[in-house]
């Protein structure tokens, strides 16, 4: 056991000269549990160990004040899947191949940690807390078990993309699982990954019925998320098993909170999105808090760290590097990016380093920031002459011009998918048109929040100023899909179906992404078109086969042609296929079939 530099948690800087090599030796975990907690959107600067005096955290501060908190942690990527795909890889999200949310799914040539430690002899087991990271797209690679669940409180039936669970829930699970294992009389060590949802939109945590937490929606999140993590530690506690657990905390991403113009995450690289908390917690290892600032680390670090603080040498190297080891390189980047500007709205792609001190992004207006004198990155330094703008613009050009390097914005159709569409008229080009110069991201923040606005709008019912809106945000920006939507439909409410039909078949031509094509088919299927609702659904279930939309949607139609017992079947492949993302709809629909059916 090491002497503790930082007295506790919240303690500042002291201790940052120090690096965890300094601290403990490879192998020092050797044969220990791991537990590996993911938080999805949250920022560092809202953790009481990292210094916010408001925050309700005392779990994750307990963590820190046995073990070793990274004051400069950074995600890769600030979306979910991403994230988690470069948390359990070891890879940049350009050798993984996952760039968004919901669009790709995990080689199973990329060896993950739970292969890794599953091979090594230890039980593996995952509880996640949303869809997004359903095993249909592909982390559950090496885990025996592999949990989510959905029920009525966590379905979203307009984006069942984002079905979710409580915190409470998942913790549930994961001491079922610790608790079956006990009754077992399991001997093995564990690798448990869970991970909680739920400071991501929307905030409905219980904790918003508290005063002190009326105006602060997003911290009560975290405090919901942090509490029911303490709950976990607690039954690790109990049986002594914690005392040989290393506990490594992360964050995948956090959230823009309105700085920037940026209300969320996903669109821009500022620190709101992503700095993010790291923590390396261990009784036996660590008697005290420890603070490493004077260098950034990434997710991307955290499979190598792990596997070496557990004496494993992986034969699958990643793209990070082990926290333990001594050559600390002060000048070390950390590769970001983020591809939702040019999926979502055709705008342009982000591309960026992060040192410890600077940041640079590639971007038509780059951007080059001084981390150390500007946390708030209100000053863009960029100049072309300018030494380090000029070292990192040509780092990054060296590593995107490698043979590795790939910009994979999207889904892209097929071939044959393509004919399809073209044969009803949807697609005239087998190419995406790009603009010469697409729209800095940065300098359309204003479209996309009122892109958002209309959304919100049209699901309060307020149709005819949500179609406005959009109107005047596809002026402003031709093909922003989320618009296209918001208006087709409004459109469509509004008693203007044709009108409908030529805008989502006119966005489809122009841009055949599969959120668009999905549109297409389930505005066809409404208006009674089912023979091109259905080439529509061909071409969309060769892009995606696992979308249990598909068969939902082709329920649909049969039911609305008469044949509910045909209808039934179809639900019933959806209920098979895709359960944690249509399965409450295809009950429904099951049970008033059934009902008509007289059973």
């Amino acid at each position: 056991m090491v002497a503790a530099v930082g007295a506790g948690c919240g303690d500042g800087d002291r201790g940052g000269e120090v690096g965890l090599d300094e601290l403990v030796a490879p192998g020092a975990a050797a044969g220990f549990n791991v537990l590996l907690v993911t938080l999805d959107t949250v920022r560092a600067d809202r953790y009481g160990c990292y210094g916010y005096a408001s925050a309700e955290t005392p779990a994750c501060d307990a963590l820190a004040a046995r073990g070793v908190r990274f004051d400069d942690a950074v995600t890769s990527v600030p979306l979910t899947l991403p994230a988690h795909a470069t948390i359990l890889t070891g890879l940049l999200p350009y050798n993984h191949g996952i760039r968004e949310n919901g669009k790709h799914r995990l080689a199973e040539e990329h060896i993950s940690m739970a292969e890794v430690l599953s091979s090594h002899g230890y039980d593996t087991g995952a509880f996640v807390g949303c869809f997004v990271l359903d095993a249909s797209f592909g982390l559950d690679q090496g885990f025996s078990v592999y949990d989510f669940d959905v029920d009525m409180e966590g379905y979203r039936a307009s984006m069942p993309d984002f079905n979710e669970r409580p915190a409470s829930a998942v913790t549930d699970s994961a001491i079922g699982w610790l608790d079956r294992r006990e009754a077992a009389g399991a001997t093995s060590p564990f690798f448990m990954w869970v991970h909680y949802f739920d400071p991501h939109l929307p905030y409905s945590s219980p904790n918003q019925r508290l005063p002190r937490f009326a105006s602060r929606p997003y911290d009560a999140e975290i405090a919901f998320a942090d509490y029911h993590m303490g709950r976990l530690i607690e039954r690790l506690g109990r049986d002594g098993t914690l005392n040989e657990t290393l506990v490594v905390l992360v964050g995948d991403h956090g959230e823009a909170l309105g700085e920037h113009g940026e209300p969320t995450h996903g669109m821009l690289l500022y620190e709101g999105t992503l700095r993010v908390p790291f923590i390396v917690s261990c009784p036996a290892l660590f008697d005290g808090a420890y603070v490493v600032s004077n260098r950034v680390v990434g997710l991307v670090d955290v499979r190598e760290t792990i596997e070496d603080l557990l004496g494993i040498a992986s034969p699958h190297p990643g793209d990070g590097m082990s926290l333990l080891e001594p050559d600390f390189r002060p000048e070390r980047s950390i590769y970001i990016e983020t591809e939702s500007p040019l999926s979502l709205a055709g705008w342009s792609p982000l591309y960026g380093l992060r040192t410890h001190r600077h940041k640079y992004v590639l971007a038509p207006v780059p951007e080059l920031y001084d981390l150390a004198s500007d946390p708030g990155e209100s000053r863009n330094v960029y100049a072309p002459d300018d030494p380090v703008s000029a070292s990192l613009e040509r780092a990054l050009a060296e590593l995107m011009s490698g043979g590795s390097f790939d910009t994979r914005a999207g889904a892209p159709l097929g071939d044959e998918e393509i004919e399809r569409l073209g044969a009803l008229g949807y697609i005239v080009s087998l190419e995406r048109p790009r603009r010469d110069s697409p729209p800095d991201p940065k300098a359309m923040m204003s479209v996309y929040n009122d892109a958002l606005t209309s959304e919100r709008l049209y699901s309060g019912g307020s149709i005819e100023e949500a179609a406005a809106l959009a109107e005047s945000v596809l002026e402003r920006s031709p093909g922003f899909t989320m618009a296209v939507r918001v208006l087709a439909f409004s459109y469509l409410k509004l008693g203007r179906a044709d009108d409908a039909v030529a805008l989502l078949g006119d966005s489809v031509e122009r841009n055949p992404d599969v959120y668009l094509i999905r549109s297409l088919a389930q505005l066809l299927i409404l208006e009674g078109r089912y023979r091109e609702a259905e080439e529509v659904l061909a071409a969309y279930e060769a892009v995606d086969a696992r979308d249990g939309r598909v068969p939902l949607l082709r329920g649909d139609i049969r039911a609305r042609q008469g044949l509910p017992r045909e209808a039934l079947a179809h639900y019933e492949a959806a209920l098979e296929l895709d359960e944690n993302r249509v399965g409450i709809a295809a009950r429904r629909r099951m049970s008033d079939l059934e009902t008509q059916l007289g059973r």
